[in-house]
């Protein structure tokens, strides 16, 4: 996938707010209520403070959504995995200091 590669290499000179002014531009309203549900879905399935059914009703997706979510977790080297221990880790580190 050479697109999904060029736009990854777009966005990694950017800051944050040029990568959200990006998003903003390129992506619909629709697109973008995806993605985030997305995001909240795997951040909710980290924090273990839901079930995947609690999950599905707050956000209002299907189970199978959530059911995805939790495989991406459960996969060895998951990038989405990665990134969301990332920024756990800087959540802990910053909570501490």
């Amino acid at each position: 996938m050479q697109t999904i590669e060029e736009i990854s290499q777009a966005l990694s000179t950017l800051d944050k707010k040029e990568i959200t002014k990006f998003f903003k531009e390129i992506l619909t309203l629709s697109e973008i209520t995806t993605l985030s549900k997305r995001w909240r879905i795997i951040k909710m399935l980290a924090s273990k403070d839901y079930t995947q059914r609690e999950i599905a009703e707050k956000l209002g997706v299907s189970l199978c959504k959530v059911t995805r979510g939790s495989k991406i977790l459960k996969t060895p080297n998951a990038m989405t995995k990665k990134i969301i221990e990332r920024e756990q880790n800087e959540h802990k580190f910053a909570k501490n200091n």
